[in-house]
């Protein structure tokens, strides 16, 4: 839906950024369509997501050049998608807990926001959260 929104939305426009960081998100997790979900572990998740990770640092960094506020969003979400991934494969294959605990919930709560603010900040272009501004405090403080 991002990916269709920015590129109607930028066909009058010279800036295509948007395109190219919503059409990686979409062809990364483009796959899952198609997977069987019984046989995948919580470590395809997270190398999948890796995966999308250096592809839109890759993006950014080289062909995009311009810091956006959607390749902030992008990295955090996906950088906590990869932690809690890791985390939940770490307590069902090394652990062998296959109890619902807490954990789990917390993981899919996390994971759900994480796609709508991913999916927002493409669609509407803006820091919403205050990440960016929080970031530079952030940066401000250190110094």
């Amino acid at each position: 839906m991002a990916f269709l929104y920015s590129f109607v939305s930028s066909i009058n426009e010279s800036f295509k950024g948007l395109v190219a960081l919503s059409s990686i998100m979409t062809v990364g997790y483009l796959p899952w369509i198609f997977t069987n979900f019984q046989t995948v572990t919580y470590l395809d998740f997270a190398l999948l997501d890796i995966a999308i990770l250096v592809a839109v640092y890759v993006t950014q960094r080289y062909f995009i050049k311009e810091k956006t506020t959607a390749y902030v969003y992008l990295i955090i979400g996906l950088s906590v998608y990869d932690f809690l991934a890791l985390s939940i494969y770490l307590d069902t294959n090394t652990l062998y807990n296959y109890i619902c605990l807490w954990f789990w919930h917390f993981y899919s709560s996390v994971v759900m926001f994480s796609d709508l603010c991913m999916n927002a900040v493409l669609i509407i272009y803006r820091d919403f959260l205050g990440l960016i501004k929080f970031k530079r405090w952030l940066l401000q403080l250190a110094l």
